[in-house]
């Protein structure tokens, strides 16, 4: 396999997933300003669509959408606990990562398109703060110790890659508490530590 990924992007989860299901697998790095990879390679031949993640999967087989790369990636665990098979479980955990892709990330993705004024940036932090404000009561509400269950899975990767945007804009993660209970038990995954320093994220 191999994972098309811009540093620090949402394609980070996938490689988080890979590297949890320990298979061999390449990267290839894409500059998402000119639409190129780093072997010179017009990635919109890759994905038209333009943007990370993308998996091919065999030569020609391409898996775009976080919401399926994720999933498609955690049930080819050994362990059979980063996805739940079936039944409730795997829905709940296709839930969160319907509402992280369709709501948190693009809340923050506002931030990453054309320069906002003070007022828009207002606007933009103030939705932050109330998916921030849902997902964290959710939590605090819920028994688990990660999102879905006692497990750490997609959903997991998932929302510590986007709330990792925070420090990029300059948004305070400080109130939610039971958020970063959670960031810190990802961020202490050696699935994590080896991403982040393939991306060149952290030294």
């Amino acid at each position: 396999m191999k994972l098309y990924y811009s540093p620090g992007a949402c394609s980070l989860a996938a490689h988080i997933i890979l590297n949890e299901i320990n298979v061999d697998f390449d990267l290839e790095r894409v500059d998402l300003k000119t639409h190129k990879t780093e072997k010179g390679t017009d990635y919109y031949e890759v994905n038209p669509k333009g943007y990370v993640p993308a998996l091919e999967i065999n030569p020609g087989l391409i898996l775009t959408e976080n919401v399926a790369i994720l999933p498609f990636l955690a049930q080819h665990d050994p362990k059979q606990d980063l996805i739940p098979p079936s039944g409730m479980g795997r829905a709940k955990v296709l839930e969160w990562l319907g509402y992280l892709n369709s709501e948190l990330h693009d809340a923050y993705a506002v931030f990453f398109g054309d320069k906002l004024s003070e007022d828009e940036k207002k606007k933009a932090y103030t939705e932050i703060d109330r998916l921030l404000s849902y997902i964290d009561k959710a939590i605090g509400e819920s028994e688990n110790d990660y999102l879905v269950d006692d497990n750490f899975g997609p959903a997991d990767a998932y929302l510590f890659v986007l709330t990792n945007w925070s420090n990029q804009i300059e948004h305070d993660l400080s109130p939610y508490k039971n958020i970063i209970h959670i960031r810190n038990k990802v961020a202490e995954r050696q699935s994590v530590q080896i991403a982040m320093r393939d991306e060149g994220l952290i030294p």
